[in-house]
């Protein structure tokens, strides 16, 4: 909850919401303070009054270096022979709270109704990352890697046990074995 202290005299002591603190301040000694604590909206800074907290996924635009690869999934390289790096966008899902008043959850049900009122149930609760983009999010793949892999050194080609599998080779498997493509 987000919370603002106000200080206030000492005739508030014992109030709803006031508390004491004390503290020692050296050459002085012993100083009692008191504060009005309340939860406060976080959009406007002044509602105290029927303050929630929202739980938010929010997806955001991010972007990553990768190793840039040829079409066989091979690395390439710099004239220094370090990999060669590219960047890509990606979406992330940031897990967030926001405290709100009344009114300001209004304005956010109703600066979203467009687009709620469009959208549809979502299968599977969406994952929240922390911070950024996790190596078990880019593990996810709608293919067998592994099946396409043993094909693939099978039929000649150079693939590597782990990592990305070239889009051609991935055609390839599909073609060859006849199987439905299920990123298609």
């Amino acid at each position: 909850m987000a919370t603002k202290a106000e200080p206030v005299g000492s005739d508030q002591a014992g109030k709803p919401g006031v508390q004491e603190v004390i503290t020692n301040i050296p050459g002085v000694g012993e100083v009692k303070a008191y504060f009005q604590v309340s939860t406060v909206d976080d959009y406007d800074g002044k509602t105290t009054e029927d303050v929630q907290t929202l739980r938010l996924t929010v997806p955001q635009e991010d972007e990553r270096e990768v190793v840039a690869t040829d079409d066989n999934g091979e690395a390439l390289k710099n004239e220094d022979g370090s990999d060669k790096l590219t960047t890509e966008t990606y979406w992330r899902y940031a897990a967030l709270e926001i405290d709100l008043g009344k009114a300001s959850r209004d304005k956010l049900l109703k600066a979203l109704e467009p687009y709620v009122s469009k959208a549809r149930e979502s299968k599977t609760q969406p994952v929240a990352t922390q911070g950024s983009f996790t190596a078990s999010a880019a593990s996810k793949s709608p293919h067998d890697l592994n099946a396409i892999r043993e094909w693939a050194k099978g039929a000649g080609h150079d693939v590597k046990d782990k990592g990305r599998i070239a889009a051609n080779i991935i055609e390839a498997y599909y073609k060859s074995t006849g199987k439905p493509n299920p990123a298609a």
